[in-house]
């Protein structure tokens, strides 16, 4: 069998033997090691064959900047498994020690297919109580402590919806360094599931900035670190909503498939355990995903299936986790997935018209970046519309906060856009003043 992550990330990274081999010998030796592996080397490695120290750490390091995400030894198959809180003391460590060099490669190395249905292993499983004992002795926090923890965590998503996930990525990466540091101790189980509670959502943060910034692979870690810890809480909800982060995350990168795998996974885990309100959620996904496909029959049947399920939903027993689903973001989900499905089919947009405008309406304040998204839909139905002149009025003002998001994500929905405003810039010089004005924009 080999060491099958280690040639999985491999093939990933474009390695040679060759030129692997030689990487750990000038690592080694700015390092003070004495190392000089050769090719022949690398592939007993890539066999199975577990290097001696220092070798692990210097792949480790030299993956990490080749991928452009942090790893652990354990993820190459160079250590054994560790514990849960273990993988995330070395995660958020290695994350906050990694220097970002190609954002590109961090979005080229997200696991797919059977690499990441190993990832997302133990979800569908039983009960998650038979854990490693925590390394440390009892400890010392209870619920006011966690209550401000979780405070806290409220604020940075907060900052998130409002100026991105740029700015703050790194504080929320350093609290949940901290909050692993607390799993290393002993807790009556309340305190202790309600604890990993409060990690899941942080870790759920942390993927969610670092998706928005474009740190694709990363953002995906963190996921997998928040399904697990939300699991070990007990909170099959939370879970489910990571999961559903995961899909449009999957979605935005261009694997719709993918997406649509992930919402499957977050049903069977939920189970009859799945209320209204989260099925109407995992539906906008799924609506997405069909869009991104072109298939306009599917995106039709999914918008409709979420308005039902909502309007079933009791609205005032709303987990916090799912807080920020309301019918604002029910309606924007709904534009993006026919504004989506119309570079397939153009006669989607006018479909995308309603919505947009129900969206706008009922966005709240706090919300910038949705609102923003809201607004680049609209942008790019009036594009399709061949309406270039609106769509430069709607660009030069109501888009001008973009510049002030701190948010790869919100210029990447931009560029979309802009493309298609290049694409018609040869026969409208309105969609040409378009195209100058989103390229300022994403400039800026």
């Amino acid at each position: 069998m080999g060491n099958e992550a280690l040639r999985y990330w491999f093939r990933r990274g474009g390695w040679t033997q060759l030129e692997l081999a030689r990487a750990v010998g000038r690592l080694g030796q700015a390092r003070g090691y004495n190392v000089a592996p050769d090719s022949s080397r690398v592939r007993r490695w890539l066999e199975g064959e577990r290097p001696r120290h220092p070798v692990p750490e210097l792949l480790v390091a030299l993956f990490a900047e080749r991928v452009g995400r942090p790893f652990t030894a354990a993820e190459l198959g160079l250590a054994p498994t560790r514990d849960l809180v273990a993988t995330l003391q070395d995660f958020t460590r290695s994350d906050l020690m990694i220097k970002r060099r190609d954002v590109l490669g961090a979005t080229a190395a997200l696991a797919t297919g059977a690499v990441l249905e190993g990832v997302l292993a133990g979800w569908l499983d039983g009960d998650d109580r038979a854990t490693p004992a925590p390394a440390l002795g009892p400890g010392r926090i209870g619920t006011a402590e966690i209550a401000e923890i979780e405070a806290a965590t409220r604020t940075f998503w907060s900052w998130d919806a409002q100026r991105g996930g740029g700015l703050y990525r790194e504080a929320v990466v350093g609290q949940l360094k901290a909050m692993t540091d607390l799993l290393d101790h002993s807790y009556p189980d309340p305190i202790g599931r309600r604890l990993f509670r409060s990690t899941a959502d942080l870790a759920r943060l942390a993927g969610w900035m670092s998706h928005d910034v474009g740190l694709q692979s990363t953002a995906q870690r963190y996921f997998t670190l928040a399904l697990h810890c939300a699991k070990r809480a007990g909170d099959t909800g939370l879970g489910v909503e990571v999961l559903s982060r995961m899909a449009r995350q999957m979605v935005h990168v261009g694997k719709p498939r993918e997406a649509l795998s992930l919402v499957a996974l977050a049903r069977r885990g939920a189970g009859s355990g799945l209320g209204p309100m989260a099925s109407a959620m995992l539906t906008t996904c799924e609506s997405w995903a069909h869009a991104t496909l072109g298939d306009l029959r599917a995106v039709d049947r999914a918008v409709g299936a979420a308005e039902d399920q909502f309007a079933r939903a009791d609205h005032g027993d709303v987990p916090g986790w799912l807080s920020y689903f309301d019918r604002a973001g029910l309606e924007g989900m709904a534009a993006l997935a026919y504004r989506t499905a119309a570079d397939h089919r153009p006669d989607a947009a006018k479909k995308a018209e309603p919505h947009l405008a129900d969206a706008l309406r009922l966005r709240r304040d706090t919300y910038q970046r949705s609102n923003l998204f809201d607004v680049i839909s609209l942008v790019g139905v009036r594009v399709l519309q061949g309406e270039h002149a609106e769509a430069n009025r709607l660009a030069s003002t109501v888009l001008a906060p973009a510049g002030r998001i701190n948010s790869t994500r919100t210029f990447d929905r931009i560029k979309v856009v802009r493309d298609r405003a290049e694409a018609d810039s040869a026969r409208s010089d309105d969609a040409r003043l378009l195209a100058d004005t989103l390229t300022t924009l994403t400039a800026a």
